[in-house]
């Protein structure tokens, strides 16, 4: 998961040269890979990517999917294969007879292989902010078929955070330090899961140190003992990462440390965008009751 998770980074930190680019011309790029066959309801569609995996069996596209990615592990009834979305391999696509495939990167021009086979693509790269899953929801929706349970799902996901937000208000604006591993990478408002921390009344560290827009910062333990962050947010990890941590050089006087303020968080639902966000931010704001 952890290979997952940096292979996720590196590729983000690569858009980010082109996402003001992209941002002009994202509707465009939908329309590029669906205008060429057509807008009919897909039946057979592979995703690969497990952001979008979850997003299509939440807005009731599950029945439609015939194979997902090796890394799409939720929801259970997701019919994992051997699929690569970091190494792609557009025979191995082909055999499955797709009529969509959904997906974040398009590595060596993979769109572009299997358009030129006649199979339909749809491109959304990783979302930058809440408002870009809710985006992704939607455009899913109206792609294959389920627009008014993609609407139902975004509306219901907009409402949650609104009152998770709401929660927040009033609330003290603690610092926050979300460590994607043991080397300090971190992940900024630049980011989809580092926005969630300014909506939630937040502080995140990261951001200050982010000053190329990357999303994912690697940080310094000079620069984290000097933000002295009060909650330390840890995808993936155990108590004893948290113990690895207290024994860091400085690290026993950070005020995390001191109050053993760490939020332990499901990999997965720490690094992907799509409904488990919500999951996410609740765990975020649950962790802050009391300031």
């Amino acid at each position: 998961m952890r290979k997952f998770q940096l292979i996720d980074l590196i590729l983000n930190k690569c858009l980010f040269f082109i996402r003001n680019i992209f941002l002009i011309l994202f509707l465009n790029s939908v329309a590029f890979s669906t205008s060429a066959f057509g807008d009919s309801r897909p039946e057979r569609i592979i995703s690969i990517s497990p952001s979008l995996t979850e997003i299509l069996f939440a807005i009731g596209a599950g029945a439609q999917v015939v194979a997902v990615d090796n890394y799409s592990n939720y929801p259970p009834e997701a019919p994992t294969t051997s699929l690569s979305a970091y190494e792609p391999n557009m025979e191995a696509i082909s055999a499955f007879d797709p009529d969509l495939v959904v997906l974040s990167y398009d590595i060596g021009d993979l769109v572009k292989g299997l358009n030129s086979v006649g199979i339909e693509t749809m491109l959304l790269p990783a979302a930058v902010d809440f408002e870009g899953i809710i985006f992704q929801v939607e455009e899913l929706g109206k792609r294959t078929g389920n627009a008014e349970n993609a609407i139902k799902v975004a509306g219901k996901m907009k409402t949650e955070m609104e009152e998770l937000i709401d929660s927040r208000k009033g609330g003290k604006p603690l610092r926050v330090y979300h460590e994607i591993d043991e080397n300090y990478y971190s992940a900024s408002s630049n980011s989809f899961i580092g926005s969630i921390y300014g909506l939630l009344n937040l502080v995140n560290i990261a951001d200050k140190a982010d000053k190329e827009g990357y999303g994912y910062p690697k940080l310094s333990p000079e620069y984290i003992l000097s933000e002295n962050p009060e909650i330390i947010i840890l995808p993936g990890k155990d108590l004893e990462y948290i113990n690895k941590i207290k024994t860091r050089p400085g690290w026993s006087a950070i005020d995390a440390v001191v109050e053993e303020n760490f939020l332990l968080l499901d990999p997965d639902i720490g690094s992907r965008w799509g409904p488990r966000i919500i999951d996410f931010a609740k765990s975020v704001v649950k962790q802050t009751e009391g300031n």
